[in-house]
């Protein structure tokens, strides 16, 4: 899937591109083959601004290291990879499918809401003293993460087979540190009538708690669990699996939690240049480009594992500035020995990812600025 958007950092891209082209065409002049030099530098180059550019989006300062941690089987993931398609064989096409020759893009005035999920798994206990009879999950989340607003939030708990056949409620408890200023800890409860040997997911609302958790990380001591069969207390462990990240199981515990940022866009009709590697074109045009993450070496993005980038090559020559006004009057003014307008992306685009972060929760977000839909002269 894919959000359309400004190009954000466009400037910066824009202006290292222009570099590279200038390089790339000095090159050319050795070796007599400006269009396939020019191509071929752009693409490195297009390819290594996109790794450092999602590194820096996810606010990461290196790729996460995921040896020997296998995706979690648990319902929502595996919801949201199939609903949208997100490991397909072929690269996806987005919003706005690749065609040689002008092109047309529409863009749609909203206030729309970038939402973000993170699945954040059960943390190993910390060596701290609880209550007899209690389990605590414990969970971590990124600064990244902790600095936006909590929309939904749900505890999943994996039910274990048992035999017991009567009413069954199992309640979460935010814990609280001794310092904190907070009021009396929220509990959320599920009730149910479990059937002997039933092996199942369930799900508790706990929102309250973990907009609290972001309001005020220090007070984050995790939940602990209680259990109750036909009004007896039982042991957690001996209804619910309450493994960790460090336990060999797909069961293992986890938040759902999906957070908001928003952002404006405006509203603009543009025309652009739409080419493939056999054009014959030597204008400012968009070419396709296909990134895959896993040439890269990053198994730490679930998915996509492949998707189109596209990227920018061509000249800027006078006739074709007619096109584009403001670039044609600052050309006119632009001191002698000064470069030129260059051809670089004037419209970029988001794209869907679902990905590990350094904490080893899965988050689901859109990353702006992943897709270049239009081209132009700068």
């Amino acid at each position: 899937a894919k959000r359309r958007g400004p190009a954000g950092s466009g400037a910066m891209t824009a202006l290292s591109l222009c570099l590279v082209l200038g390089l790339s065409l000095s090159a050319a002049a050795a070796t007599g083959c400006a269009t396939c030099t020019v191509r071929s530098q752009l693409k490195r180059f297009s390819l290594d601004h996109i790794k450092q550019h999602v590194l820096s989006k996810l606010g990461l300062s290196a790729a996460p290291n995921i040896s020997g941690r296998a995706l979690p089987k648990v319902p929502p993931i595996q919801t949201y990879i199939e609903a949208h398609s997100m490991q397909s064989d072929a690269p996806a096409g987005g919003n706005n499918p690749f065609r040689t020759g002008p092109g047309v893009v529409d863009e749609d005035d909203d206030y729309s809401a970038t939402i973000e999920i993170v699945y954040a798994f059960a943390q190993p206990q910390p060596k701290v003293r609880h209550r007899k009879g209690l389990e605590t999950l414990n969970f971590k989340f990124s600064d990244r993460m902790l600095g936006s607003k909590v929309v939904k939030a749900q505890l999943w708990l994996h039910l274990r087979p048992t035999e017991s056949t009567g009413p069954m409620v199992v309640s979460v408890r935010r814990e609280l540190p001794p310092s904190s200023s907070s009021s009396a800890p929220y509990v959320s409860h599920k009730e149910m009538r479990s059937r002997p040997y039933e092996s199942k997911w369930i799900m508790l609302d706990v929102k309250r708690f973990v907009a609290e958790w972001f309001k005020n990380p220090k007070d984050n001591m995790g939940v602990s669990v209680h259990t109750t069969v036909g009004g007896q207390s039982e042991h957690p462990q001996r209804i619910i699996d309450l493994s960790t990240l460090t336990d060999d199981t797909s069961y293992v515990p986890f938040l759902e939690v999906h957070v908001s940022d928003t952002r404006k866009h405006r509203t603009k009709r543009t025309v652009g240049l739409e080419c493939d590697e056999n054009t014959d074109e030597k204008r400012c045009c968009r070419y396709p480009l296909t990134v895959d993450f896993e040439e890269f070496g990053w198994d730490w993005i679930i998915a996509p594992k492949r998707y189109e980038a596209n990227y920018c090559s061509g000249e800027c020559p006078l006739v074709f500035l007619q096109k584009y006004p403001h670039t044609h009057i600052v050309s006119m003014v632009t001191p002698p020995g000064v470069a030129g307008p260059c051809c670089a992306p004037r419209k970029m685009s988001a794209i869907s990812m679902l990905y590990f972060d350094q904490q080893l929760n899965i988050v689901y977000g859109l990353l702006s600025g992943m897709v270049v839909d239009r081209c132009g002269c700068s």
